[in-house]
């Protein structure tokens, strides 16, 4: 089970990344994200849309004042890929923040044109939830049925994306929000070892 780590002060700047960190990135297609890269760049920078944006800083308020590890779920997919994480929000004594990204389940598909980077670009532009990755088409659809709905398969040049976040993971973003100060602690170690668990049983 892949584990990244990512560090900011108090003043939400980048202080650290760690080598699974920036291997991840590299994979993913943005190999000039390095520790020299990003360190000292806040952490805003790299968060565009602003419905994500303001759910990281609520979710940071939230685990500074009450001290909890906070976690949620999202996607980081790939072009010929699912991949199912969890993104865990631990405080640190110096005001600081540690995200530790935990890759729970990878899943191979046929390759989606959309979510590949170098693919040439037209002025249109598409939504994905940041978190769940699916797209507005009319309503939240997978990547998949969104090209087929859209025709997308068919075109030379495909749509920009841009983010947000859908109603789902809005509602479920708020319940995080509402419920932190209530439930039971968070250990990402026993999480982990749950979702292993019942990956193991599938």
């Amino acid at each position: 089970m892949r584990h990244f780590i990512c560090r900011i002060n108090a003043g939400d700047q980048i202080a650290f990344v760690d080598e699974s960190w920036v291997a991840f990135a590299a994979e993913n297609g943005i190999p000039w994200m390095t520790l020299e890269s990003v360190r000292g760049r806040s952490l805003w920078h790299y968060i565009p849309d602003e419905t994500s944006r303001a759910f990281y800083k609520a979710l940071a308020e939230k685990v500074r004042k009450t001290g909890r590890t906070l976690g949620v779920p999202f996607r980081c997919d790939g072009p010929d890929r699912r991949r199912f994480m969890k993104m865990f929000m631990v405080n640190q004594p110096d005001g600081g923040l540690e995200f530790h990204s935990v890759l729970l389940d990878e899943q191979p598909r046929p390759k989606v044109e959309l979510l590949d980077t170098n693919f040439p670009r037209s002025e249109e532009m598409l939504t994905m939830c940041a978190w769940c990755k699916k797209v507005k088409a009319g309503g939240w659809l997978e990547v998949e049925d969104a090209v087929r709905e859209l025709w997308l398969f068919e075109r030379t040049r495909l749509p920009q994306i841009t983010h947000g976040v859908c109603p789902v993971c809005q509602e479920s973003f708020e319940l995080t929000l509402q419920t932190a100060d209530s439930g039971p602690p968070v250990s990402i170690a026993q999480e982990c070892e749950s979702a292993q668990s019942v990956k193991g049983k599938n």
